[in-house]
């Protein structure tokens, strides 16, 4: 933060300067703590740039959000900027001379663009800068707790204008304020995940599991629809900890895990059961429909397994059952799975359905 002593005589008094910094702390202050109550970030955000320009007379905020694995940035937030100038600049592409908030993203650091028409960053842009009638702009990043930029934060003028120590402060706090709010987003995201997925694999956990198949299940029995119920053990997964090491166990589980994923729809529950237990619910399904995933998804397991590990004895033993209307809650159809998959690994089957038993 830049200190209040380095004012330089065209500024206004100091008095007036440290009330209006006072007062911009104060609703500062009052942001943060409706953000501890505040569950959507849109409309936090929205306040901030209202905010930002009540203080900023003839501004205009502007705040982007960095997609970091493509490296481009991205409107959202509902801003005062011509709807033609956002468009421009949404999904621009991150760079070290590239306008203000492009080379803000890109080196993490201020970028003040007192003058756009001068400014070398802005020469390719000021075809559209000229259109919005926009002069200056100073963009400041925004970052996690581990400095990764997460997007900017930028004040725009519709003539040449260089930042006050105050103008300044002003934007640097808003810009730390909107780090705390993604940051908050992203830890409750990251808590919510948790909560219903497994940490190692990334499937639903068996609390999910318990909770919305069980939904979904009377949800079938309701509308006297079928669904399928596959129980999916891993053989010998013992031997591969105790021979190579947990930590070939642990990519073996997320190898199984990943080729789950791309075998099942985005309607189905895949969940870790627990160890090396998989089920997965599928919704809509009649025996043959199972039985035919089961078979597809054990042999894209066994194509996927390194060879030491199939040295081993490794195997997938997979049990299907189906829902009735007789047997249709949840732990009765992981019951009958769980029969139908030892009767596949004892056999050596790989899948068994329980209309076989």
């Amino acid at each position: 933060m830049l200190k209040l002593e380095k004012f330089n005589k065209k500024d206004m008094p100091i008095v007036k300067k440290e009330s209006m910094l006072l007062s911009a702390h104060r609703k500062f202050n009052l942001l943060l703590r409706d953000l501890v109550l505040s569950s959507k970030i849109e409309p936090f955000l929205e306040r901030m740039v209202d905010m930002v320009e009540s203080f900023l007379p003839g501004s205009k905020v502007s705040i982007l959000t960095l997609n970091q694995q493509q490296g481009t940035l991205h409107t959202g937030i509902k801003n005062n900027l011509p709807d033609f100038y956002n468009e421009a600049v949404n999904g621009i592409k991150i760079g070290k001379n590239v306008g203000s908030c492009g080379a803000a993203a890109f080196l993490n650091k201020t970028i003040i663009a007192s003058n756009i028409n001068e400014h070398p960053n802005w020469q390719p842009f000021l075809a559209v800068t000229q259109k919005a009638n926009l002069h200056s702009c100073w963009s400041v990043p925004y970052t996690d707790s581990n400095s990764n930029v997460l997007g900017t934060f930028a004040i725009y003028h519709n003539e040449p204008k260089s930042p006050s120590d105050i103008e300044e402060e002003i934007v640097n706090v808003a810009a730390l304020i909107i780090s705390v709010a993604y940051e908050k987003l992203i830890l409750e995201e990251q808590l919510r995940f948790s909560a219903t997925h497994d940490e190692l694999t990334k499937l639903h956990n068996r609390t999910y599991l318990n909770e919305v198949a069980t939904k979904f299940l009377s949800l079938c029995l309701r509308k006297n629809l079928k669904s399928s119920l596959l129980f999916i053990d891993l053989d010998k997964f013992k031997l591969v900890n105790d021979n190579l090491g947990h930590k070939v166990g642990d990519d073996l589980l997320v190898l199984v895990s990943d080729v789950i994923s791309q075998q099942v729809r985005d309607c189905d529950i895949a969940s870790r059961f627990g160890g090396d237990e998989f089920i997965i619910v599928m919704e809509n399904t009649h025996t043959r429909d199972g039985t035919q995933v089961a078979n597809r998804l054990h042999d894209a397991i066994m194509a996927k397994v390194p060879s030491d590990i199939l040295d081993l004895g490794f195997g997938v033993s997979i049990g299907v059952a189906t829902s009735t209307e007789e047997n249709q809650a949840l732990d009765q159809l992981i019951q009958k799975a769980d029969q139908a998959m030892y009767h596949a690994k004892q056999h050596r089957l790989g899948v068994y359905s329980d209309t076989s038993l």
